[in-house]
């Protein structure tokens, strides 16, 4: 039997999707310490997953000289995985190029390469969206100095992994190694332009240690570098009486629907919130904050009803410390006296 037949034999007996007969008259040239294998592709779009961009349809596979089953067109996911395994290559190189495709078969991502065969053979690849020029970041992260170190790796700092979101998406949550120092991770491809980026440095039961929020910015064509400095967080957990004429009021009564919060440091006068504060609706006492930089800090709120009355805490009101890496809970709540003008 020639290869060629044996190959087809070998199809049929096996009932494999994606299983490819090769028509290659210059198939028993190959080298004796050369193998045939099969290729895995596994494929993102932009650093995403199938089920994190929804417009994805499927996937269209071309290796030149060879017939790929379905004409070479995947679904994005099948079976909880993002790829396929095309069975059966011969030894050799191979070009390949491959495109992200909408339900109507717009491209939308596409990538192009070579492989090599001799056994079976991976073939990871990041697509990039069609159109602008791909933009994105290399990101990394430190950890402030302590006793130990002046630059704290991952095991000194007690971190495990750290949870990153740019342009506050999806959170994703990464191994602490992978972006630490030296290290850098890719950020999805993103417009060009300046985007909000957040990490969070959680230990190995998931509490946070150390925070960052900043802006990065990003070329079309060209990749750019960020390093960020997290910082220290600790917590406070706020609830609130509202009074009027020595009475005590609900929300309801007092015709409250939200409260503003704000915290300004003792020492520079700098409000943590803005000028606005941060709004929690009037029933949701107490609140816990959790991303709080350790210091002295004092309270300050304010009310608006739906009649127009405000209402404020005290001047020189509440002063509370934030201690790095404590977190008062809901039971450990400062109460803020909220006082009808």
């Amino acid at each position: 039997m020639n290869s060629r037949l044996l190959v087809a034999f070998l199809c049929l007996a096996a009932v494999t999707p994606g299983c490819i007969i090769h028509d290659n008259d210059d198939c028993c040239d190959v080298p004796q310490d050369t193998y045939p294998g099969d290729i895995t592709f596994r494929w993102t779009f932009g650093g995403l997953r199938c089920s994190e961009d929804r417009d994805i349809a499927g996937v269209n596979i071309v290796i030149p000289g060879e017939s790929l089953q379905n004409g070479g067109r995947y679904p994005c996911n099948a079976n909880g995985f993002d790829g396929i395994v095309l069975h059966d290559f011969v030894p050799g190189v191979y070009n390949f190029s491959i495109e992200g495709v909408s339900y109507d078969n717009e491209r939308l991502y596409f990538a192009s390469g070579t492989f090599t065969v001799n056994g079976d053979v991976t073939v990871d690849v990041d697509m990039t969206p069609t159109g602008t020029p791909p933009s994105f970041a290399y990101v990394s992260w430190l950890f402030p100095a302590n006793n130990a170190s002046p630059s704290p790796n991952c095991n000194q700092a007690g971190i495990a992994s750290v949870d990153v979101r740019v342009n506050d998406g999806e959170w994703a949550r990464i191994d602490c190694s992978r972006g630490q120092g030296a290290n850098s991770i890719q950020t999805p491809y993103l417009e060009p332009g300046t985007h909000s980026l957040e990490f969070v440095a959680v230990d190995g039961n998931g509490a946070p240690w150390y925070y960052y929020s900043g802006t990065i910015t990003t070329r079309a064509g060209a990749p750019t570098s960020h390093t960020a400095s997290m910082w220290a967080i600790g917590g406070a957990s706020i609830r609130w009486d509202i009074l009027a004429n020595n009475q005590t009021l609900s929300c309801s009564q007092a015709r409250l629907t939200e409260v503003r919060i704000n915290f300004r440091d003792v020492f520079t006068g700098e409000l943590v919130y803005g000028i606005f504060g941060d709004g929690h609706g009037c029933n949701d006492a107490p609140v816990v904050f959790e991303f709080l930089r350790p210091g002295r800090y004092e309270v300050e709120m304010y009310a608006q009803a739906t009649d127009g009355r405000e209402y404020l805490s005290p001047d020189n009101g509440p002063v509370i410390d934030v201690v790095a890496h404590q977190f008062p809970g809901a039971n450990a709540a400062l109460p803020v006296p909220l006082i009808r003008l």
